[in-house]
């Protein structure tokens, strides 16, 4: 059987004879084939070039074929993927299918019915091979995977289709978590760069006296234990693209550089005196206003406007609500496939608390809430499950807000601002120091601990409150 329109296959499979027999098959057939071993190897292949279909084994080391998988849908959610699995892996298979899988071949299986998979699953890619299919990807569904679909994130889905073609530098502001480097990575994928390399550096992460040597490299013998010429990141990224995360955590020095680099785009490696001429472009992400900085001292004006050709400001989860059941999906999806269970429902109540919490930490918190709760949960996921924490407190009913609610109702007619503000301590108070003492039946060292007071002051508030109460009634 020939393949009507030839085109590029991944397979990804433990057994090497397997992946063996499938490109003989696949090629014979016209198709062009790579072939990966594991996890770690499909995420490196999948990130160097985009296949017309991917086969990927349900069960294979370093990721989970099902993680891969996971991952896989949300950054590329045209991509047919189809699953090879054992037949004690059928479940996994028909999970795999709910998680935006394309089909799944069981083993051992019929090389016509691979053929016949192949061909329909690249008949849905409009039976083309792109060569350089990254530069025409739909960024806006791919974003709306990973991200939601809110008006919010719809405008920067706008931000990011505007400067993507360009070589502009760009800065993307936004709250920690709220996805600055998956940005980061949907213009470099959008932009002529996409079949060159992204390269991400922290720079919060890497010491001053370190981050001269990361970006730029060193000679030989340039310091003491430079046994070795080391080339940069700006060399490693070159023809792609450098992201600068928490760039606004680099020294003054390293940023003198950074500005000579990107005016001259030569680097000079630490001990060097010839200049190494590098074609990257720079994308940098703060989670603190850079201008702020400036005003500061604490980050250069002149790199400020070197880099600012174009700004993207992601708005943090609070600001977002419609996006955050979508995503508490999607982290329950992938968890479950991960984890092999089956997909869970969440109960009202959960529902009701994920979208009345405020989510400090952003998409990042959300995905560790979820993760936590899928792994603790059975057949649906309780709003108990989802062990939330504000200042200490674990909220567990949402009749809570409700209690604190109506407390600013007590005494306001003919009461003083200061009456009024003392009432609403004394029964906001009241009410967080009950509710830890009834999730910790009733242990008072316990309760002192998750509220972070001695023992003797908790003792003191209750005697209060058992007074209060005892004149009230």
């Amino acid at each position: 059987m020939k393949s009507i329109d030839p085109g590029y296959v991944l397979i990804i499979d433990d057994d090497k004879d397997i992946c063996d027999l499938l490109s003989h098959l696949l090629e014979k057939a016209g198709y062009e084939t790579q072939q990966g071993y594991d996890g770690d190897m499909a995420i490196k292949l999948l990130s160097q070039r985009e296949p017309d279909v991917l086969l990927l084994d349900s069960i294979i080391p370093k990721h989970s074929g099902m993680a891969v998988l996971a991952n896989t849908h949300a950054l590329y959610p045209q991509l047919p993927v189809i699953i090879i699995t054992g037949n004690v892996g059928i479940l996994s298979a028909v999970c795999a299918i709910k998680a935006g899988a394309w089909d799944y071949i069981p083993k051992p299986f019929d090389n016509n019915r691979v053929l016949e998979l192949v061909n329909r699953a690249m008949q849905t890619r409009g039976g083309k091979h792109h060569s350089n299919c990254k530069a025409s990807r739909n960024t806006k569904n791919r974003i709306a995977a990973m991200m939601g679909n809110s008006p919010n994130i719809q405008s920067v889905v706008r931000d990011v289709i505007n400067v993507a073609h360009t070589d502009f530098s760009v800065i993307i502001q936004g709250e920690t978590g709220t996805g600055k480097e998956l940005i980061a990575k949907n213009i470099h994928l959008a932009s002529q760069r996409a079949t060159g390399v992204f390269i991400p550096i922290d720079c919060g992460a890497i010491p001053d006296s370190l981050i001269e040597n990361e970006l730029f490299g060193h000679e030989k013998g340039s310091y003491t234990g430079a046994d070795r010429v080391q080339a940069g990141k700006f060399e490693a990224a070159d023809g792609g693209t450098l992201f600068l995360d928490e760039i606004a955590n680099m020294s003054l020095s390293a940023q003198s550089k950074l500005l000579r680099v990107l005016q001259e785009r030569v680097v000079y490696r630490i001990g060097a005196t010839n200049p190494i001429p590098v074609n990257v472009r720079v994308l940098a992400a703060s989670n603190e206003g850079l201008l702020d900085a400036v005003v500061k001292g604490k980050f250069r004006e002149d790199l400020y406007y070197r880099l600012n050709e174009y700004t993207i400001c992601i708005p943090p989860l609070r600001s977002r609500h419609e996006d955050i059941l979508f995503l508490a999906d999607r982290f329950m999806t992938e968890t479950c496939i991960e984890l092999d269970k089956t997909p869970l429902d969440f109960s009202v109540a959960a529902k009701d608390m994920l979208l009345r919490y405020q989510w400090p930490g952003n998409v990042r918190e959300l995905r560790a809430v979820i993760r936590r709760a899928v792994l603790v949960s059975e057949k649906e996921i309780a709003a108990d499950a989802l062990a939330l924490v504000i200042n200490g407190i674990e909220l567990s009913q949402p009749t809570k807000e409700h209690h604190l609610n109506t407390v600013w109702h007590f005494c306001l007619e003919g009461s003083s601002l200061k009456e009024i503000t003392q009432l609403n301590i004394d029964q906001i108070e009241r009410i967080i120091i009950k509710d830890t003492l009834k999730k910790t039946g009733n242990n008072k060292a316990e309760a002192a601990r998750r509220l972070n007071i001695d023992y003797k002051t908790l003792h003191s508030k209750l005697k209060k409150i058992n007074a209060a109460e005892v004149n009230k009634s």
